[in-house]
């Protein structure tokens, strides 16, 4: 079943496979992107008719039927963002986010790499004042400072 396509309800040039790992608009392969939403999470998106729109919602729309009433996000079962098979997608009421994922949002958006962060948290352990390790990474404090807090909620959340 995973070589079949099946043709979007609304978009009737809009073809998306059954494991929704590609989708074609005119029969031409469209490339399926990250895209950074205004509120710094990673969306999957596409582009065609002049507009781009979210991949997981599309999935929905042909696999999973009509659009349930006060249910209009695509969202993730087990959180990962690339895995686009339709048993893996539901109309959600509000768009959910995982913690892990959610930091790993705010990882890229940092200033610092992971490592910095994880190297930070470690320096400030052993007593390293917060803008000394800000001057090594040529940062502001509040950059190190936020960096440090988001990696502690991570860590406590695994506890």
């Amino acid at each position: 079943m995973s070589n079949q396509w099946k043709r979007h309800p609304k978009f009737r040039d809009l073809q998306i496979k059954a494991d929704g790992s590609e989708v074609k608009y005119n029969e031409k392969s469209l490339n399926i992107k990250d895209h950074r939403g205004k509120t710094g999470k990673i969306l999957k998106i596409v582009y065609f008719n002049h507009s781009q729109y979210s991949v997981p919602k599309l999935i929905l729309e042909t696999y999973g039927g009509p659009i349930p009433e006060g249910r209009h996000y695509a969202t993730y079962k087990d959180g990962n963002i690339e895995n686009l098979h339709p048993n893996n997608l539901y109309w959600s009421k509000k768009h959910l986010i995982s913690p892990e994922r959610k930091f790993e949002n705010d990882l890229k958006l940092s200033k610092l790499t992971k490592d910095q962060t994880y190297s930070a948290l470690v320096s400030q352990r052993k007593g390293i004042p917060i803008s000394k390790i800000a001057e090594n990474y040529k940062v502001s404090d509040m950059t190190v400072f936020r960096a440090v807090q988001r990696l502690k909620r991570k860590i406590k959340d695994y506890k």
